[in-house]
């Protein structure tokens, strides 16, 4: 391994992109890391930066084009470079401070995901040191706020393709792991590719009662209310589902499986109720298969003797195509049946994205470059069309390509997984050497 590689991964954790949430646009204080880490590309990638043409929309948006030879439809390839805040005392390092201890880099970001930045920024240098271009243009964007949003950069972006005619025959964002342990009965890693997005829509469950001195309560508190809401819905989950590109997934998956479980994922939607009892066992499984409802935030009184003007939750639900956020909303309503818990949006929702014309089947613009750089950095792992559970900036690029892979080239086992947004977040040196096997492999077929 490289060591400079290691030192310029360790440099870009260290700069603090996570944008604390009380802050907005605008602030000087808060938008500075972003625009060290744009320096950052610049300044530790010469090569790259001089073959590229470079535009900085702001600092939440930093676009690179890399000229290729020929005359193909343009490739794009993208990430961001904030990360969420990190409760620094729960953690056994600096959340900044990108030690390296026992073979891993730790730090925020390490997975979510300056890893792939890195990782990207590096082939490409690479290969612009041996003299190499592409034979069509390959296109690289890097966005600020996807932990948020999106709004102003991942948006802001796509205007300015739209404005100039671009489109792009496929896309690359963040997504899925080469993940070990993940489902039962399945003992070899996968290389999963999201080519599915779930939704996500995050509502406020509010109840109002008068306030006032907690030595006399009311006959009927708001936190009761707000109580029992929430336990309908935990009791009440969302039905089953199985989109054709978990179809494809499962059926995919089955020769990799030990005996009835291989049966049941190739006949998923004959067994129907059957598959989803035995399939729906793990945390992962359940989200491929169902929206989920997470209880993320409870708020009442600032006080303990005072009783609260109001008391408070937020769900965010994750959504599985065909389900919308309007539906969505209606069946909670429903499932809660209580005019008391008045319930409004928490953010702006965003709908499942299907995959592309004949996506779940492998086929289709990408597949033959996908493949082909998993085979080149991690042989003998099957490549499988997936479900990706959580939201990325690429849903907001729908209109520039209808051919969307969400891949992350680390293998990771589910106690790695559980660090992203969590506590100790870090990523193995070999890890990273492993994606940049990957990102130079597929650079070299684009």
């Amino acid at each position: 391994m490289n060591q400079d590689y290691v030192e310029r991964f360790r440099s870009a954790l260290r700069i603090k992109t996570d944008w604390p949430g009380e802050t907005k646009a605008g602030d000087a204080t808060a938008e500075a890391p972003l625009q060290d880490f744009q320096d950052f590309l610049k300044d530790n990638y010469p090569a790259f930066n001089k073959s590229a043409e470079r535009w900085i929309l702001s600092p939440y948006s930093v676009i690179y084009r890399w000229p290729g030879t020929g005359n193909g439809q343009a490739v794009l390839l993208m990430g961001h470079y904030d990360v969420v805040p990190a409760e620094t005392a729960k953690w056994s390092s600096d959340p900044f401070g990108a030690e390296l201890r026992d073979g891993y880099v730790y730090g925020r970001g390490a997975l979510d995901m300056k890893n792939t930045i890195v990782e990207i920024m590096e082939s490409a240098e690479n290969l612009c040191l041996k003299g190499f271009r592409p034979a069509r243009d390959v296109w690289i964007v890097f966005g600020g706020d996807e932990e948020r949003s999106g709004n102003l950069g991942a948006v802001e972006t796509v205007k300015w393709f739209m404005g100039k005619g671009i489109k792009f025959s496929f896309i690359v964002d963040e997504g899925s792991p080469v993940a070990t342990d993940q489902f039962k009965g399945i003992d070899t890693p996968l290389a999963l590719v999201g080519i599915e997005e779930k939704g996500f829509l995050s509502l406020n469950l509010t109840v109002e009662q008068k306030p006032g001195h907690a030595s006399q309560p009311p006959e009927e508190q708001a936190a009761v209310v707000l109580s029992r809401a929430l336990i309908r819905l935990s009791k009440r989950p969302f039905p089953w589902l199985l989109t054709p590109a978990l179809e494809a997934f499962f059926k995919t998956l089955s020769p990799y499986a030990r005996g009835i479980t291989g049966f049941a994922m190739k006949h998923a939607r004959l067994l129907g109720p059957l598959f989803f009892k035995a399939a729906g066992t793990t945390p992962t499984a359940r989200a491929l298969l169902r929206n989920t409802v997470a209880m993320t935030q409870l708020e009442g009184s600032s006080a303990d003797n005072v009783m609260p003007s109001s008391v408070r939750a937020v769900i965010n639900l994750r959504l599985l195509p065909p389900w919308t956020a309007e539906k969505v909303i209606e069946r909670v309503k429903s499932v809660i049946a209580d005019d008391k818990v008045v319930i409004t949006n928490y953010n702006n929702p965003a709908n499942p994205m299907s995959a592309g014309p004949d996506q779940a089947e492998k086929k289709g613009p990408g597949w033959k470059e996908i493949n082909a750089a998993y085979a080149s950095s991690f042989p003998g792992v099957p490549v499988l069309p997936f479900l990706m559970p959580a939201a990325t900036d690429s849903r907001h690029y729908e209109g520039l390509s209808r051919y969307i892979f969400r891949i992350c080239p680390q293998i990771m086992n589910p106690e790695e997984l559980s660090r992203i947004h969590g506590h100790d977040e870090c990523l193995s040196i070999e890890n990273l050497e492993l994606g940049l096997k990957f990102y130079t492999s597929l650079m070299e077929q684009l």
